[in-house]
């Protein structure tokens, strides 16, 4: 048995190969590590990248170290090794990426109970084959099996064939969403590489044509344009959680740092600040004690907001930490449109709530995210109008959705995909928004297992939705309310 040197790419391209592999799902991975999206596209990548690391040590390094450590490095130990290596990429590749389809139909949000089962399942075939073609032998199989290809071919193209249905599937089902862009490009990411390479590695052994043994080298080049237009988004309009930004300042001068800190601070308590200063003036001129006490509660329950929001300003742009708890979802709309008629005595004001629900969430991250709704849908209508807020089980009683509609000028197509990106507002950034509202709704919503989205036709008007994961329980005893 000896190691024959193999066509193709030089040892060193393989090695080049790999490394642009990590590189590019390693950025993926770091570019929202929260997301399971990104970890199991990270995973499927590093599993991937046993296909071509496997050849360079194998082909390339193996060679040179049994000359420098001839006891320690054998024939037999390399190609025990190598062929345990192609066996897990063979087996277990096209299994991750099917997971990694699975988070993209969002199948573990529609059947939570069903994925817990089926994400171990998948990987069950793989296992049964390294019984069929034991793991250490799996290079002799190569070369010597007949059937070995066309059965493993079979294997990867019956996965590949489900993973594109559902990515194919989930794209036409969400082609109206903000972020179909988004998942468009990660399809085409994952789907591009994997058919290439069952078409130019497992097809073209399985039907013995030689002469293209090396085509699916040829990946190199396909994941290099990838990296490159990865990175090339990432830089424009951000990629899979991922978003560069090039700004320029001054680093040696402290007031830089001092003028940041001030525009979040006025961001986070602009809001109640106008509570507060319209209720001061008020005062000054009532002169019936019970209007009084109501805009003293009315400042007291502000000034309360106002202290948890400058404790969490920083969750604006780092890691969101929820402590959750049972909330009454109508006392959190309650504690939001609190003095709303006297703030706005154009709009009228119509909230559709039971009050047995109850949401496990964060209650100060929650009303935050109430409040800039219901600001933002305030501004839209410019003092006149209609705000509807709903909040109802699903039909099927898995999901609790809460919608803020509105009458206001509505937001025209090509501005409804950028609405949740950070620092893009419609709003005149001199007057306080830095944009920065409704992406850290959009997180706050995401953290707490939900989504947001938007339905907007200009001049009719906006519905903004959130939707939570819920268990509905029947309330029994005031102190015990259900989550």
């Amino acid at each position: 048995m000896s190691i024959e040197p193999q066509g193709g790419l030089p040892g060193e391209f393989l090695l080049l190969f790999t490394l642009v592999i990590w590189m590019l799902f390693f950025i993926i991975r770091l570019g929202n590590p929260e997301n399971m999206l990104n970890r199991w596209c990270f995973i499927t990548g590093m599993i991937f990248s046993i296909g071509v690391l496997k050849e360079y040590l194998y082909f390339t390094l193996c060679p040179s170290l049994m000359k420098v450590f001839p006891s320690l490095i054998t024939e037999t130990r390399a190609f025990a090794f190598y062929s345990s290596l192609t066996a897990f990429f063979y087996y277990f590749s096209m299994p991750a990426a099917l997971v990694l389809g699975m988070y993209f139909a969002r199948v573990d949000d529609a059947f939570p109970r069903l994925f817990l089962w089926l994400r171990p399942c998948v990987f069950l075939p793989g296992i049964f084959m390294g019984f069929l073609y034991p793991y250490p032998k799996t290079r002799y199989f190569q070369l010597h099996d007949r059937p070995f290809f066309p059965v493993i071919t079979v294997y990867n193209l019956i996965y590949a064939l489900i993973l594109t249905w559902l990515f194919l599937h989930t794209l036409y089902r969400e082609r109206q969403e903000p972020y179909y862009r988004q998942k468009k490009v990660v399809a085409l990411f994952t789907l591009i590489p994997i058919w290439y390479w069952v078409i130019s590695a497992l097809l073209v052994h399985s039907l013995n044509l030689h002469h293209l043994f090396k085509a699916w080298q040829g990946n190199f080049l396909i994941l290099l344009v990838l990296l490159i237009y990865f990175l090339c988004r990432a830089f424009r309009d951000g990629i899979m959680g991922t978003r560069f930004r090039h700004e320029v300042f001054d680093w040696d001068k402290d007031g830089q740092m001092m003028s940041q800190s001030a525009r979040c601070i006025r961001h986070l308590c602009k809001n109640e600040l106008a509570k507060i200063d319209w209720c001061a003036k008020s005062l000054e001129f009532s002169d019936f004690a019970e209007e009084s006490n109501e805009y003293a509660r009315i400042i007291l329950r502000s000034s309360d907001h106002l202290k948890n929001c400058i404790e969490k300003m920083q969750a604006y742009s780092q890691e969101i930490r929820l402590k959750k708890e049972p909330c009454s979802v109508q006392q959190l709309l309650i504690t939001c449109t609190d003095g709303f008629s006297r703030l706005h005595p154009g709009i009228s004001l119509d909230i559709s709530c039971c009050q047995n629900l109850f949401l496990l969430c964060d209650r100060d991250a929650m009303l935050e995210v109430f409040n800039n709704l219901i600001n933002n849908a305030v501004d839209a209508m410019d003092g006149l109008g209609r705000l509807s807020i709903k909040s109802a089980p699903s039909s099927g009683k898995k999901q609790l959705c809460i919608s803020f509609s509105d009458t206001g000028k509505g937001i025209s197509s090509d501005l409804r995909s950028k609405l949740f990106e950070p620092y893009f507002s419609t709003k005149p950034s001199s007057d306080g928004h830095m944009g920065l509202g409704l992406y850290f709704c959009r997180r706050v919503i995401k953290k707490h297992g939900g989504q947001i989205t938007v339905s907007s036709s200009p001049n009719v008007g906006s519905i903004f939705s959130l939707c939570f994961p819920w268990k509905y329980v029947e309330k029994k005893k005031e102190s015990d309310p259900p989550i």
